[in-house]
This record gives C-alpha cells, sequence and structure tokens, in this order.
C-alpha cells in the first residue's frame, strides 16, 4: 500500500476532514488531497509532519514496511477523535490564547480536585 492509501487511512480512522489534518501539521488542503489521490509525492518535510502527527515511522507511512515500526498505530492512539480535534485546534491558537487556555484548564483541575 502506497502513502495515498495510508494517509487516507490514517486521517479517516481519526475522523478528520483533509482541511483539519492540514492545519494541524502546517500544509495547504491541496497539499493532503493531492498525496491521497496520489497526483504529487509528499516532500520530506511533510511525510516527517504526517510521522510525528500520526505516530508512526515514515518507513510506514511510505509503505515500506508493514508495521508501525515500534509505534504506536493510530488505531491504538491514547487520543480519541474528540481530544485529537482539541489538540489540532489547540496547535492553531496564538500563543497568547494558548497562556490563557492552560490557565482556565488549570482553573479547571483544580476545581475538579476539590470536588474529588
Amino acid at each position: 500500500m502506497g502513502l495515498n492509501k495510508i494517509l487516507l487511512e490514517l486521517r479517516t480512522e481519526q475522523g478528520m476532514s483533509q482541511k483539519e489534518l492540514a492545519r494541524a501539521i502546517d500544509v495547504s488542503q491541496s497539499t493532503i488531497a493531492k498525496i491521497e489521490v496520489n497526483r504529487n509525492e509528499a516532500t520530506a518535510s511533510t511525510v516527517r509532519k504526517l510521522s510525528k502527527f500520526f505516530n508512526v515511522s515514515a518507513d510506514y507511512l511510505l509503505g515500506l514496511k508493514d508495521e508501525f515500526g515500534g509505534t504506536t498505530p493510530a488505531s491504538e492512539n491514547k487520543f480519541t477523535t474528540e481530544e485529537q480535534k482539541i489538540i489540532c485546534q489547540y496547535r492553531q491558537l496564538s500563543p497568547e490564547y494558548k497562556a490563557a487556555l492552560k490557565a482556565v484548564l488549570q482553573t479547571l483541575s483544580d476545581a475538579s480536585c476539590r470536588n474529588n
């Protein structure tokens, strides 16, 4: 199986659109679309970003290995689809908004600990 099919499989397993994935790894939506329909080859930089995002080896993405190379497959990822989407949204925030969100999360976490 080639990168195009592997990428499509990983992305759909995560319940993500091409646009969401593109934003998460800082490439254009058309880049993802062209890779998935096998119109363009991915650059080394894009393969690296995809590998890191999906927590798989570059060899696996490129279809050079049948296994995940010792990494956790996306289907066994410790994050749920909802959590993965939250991470994607977080990555799009400015540093100021990230700091504000961290403060809100800390406040909620502290309140939750007091209530338990």
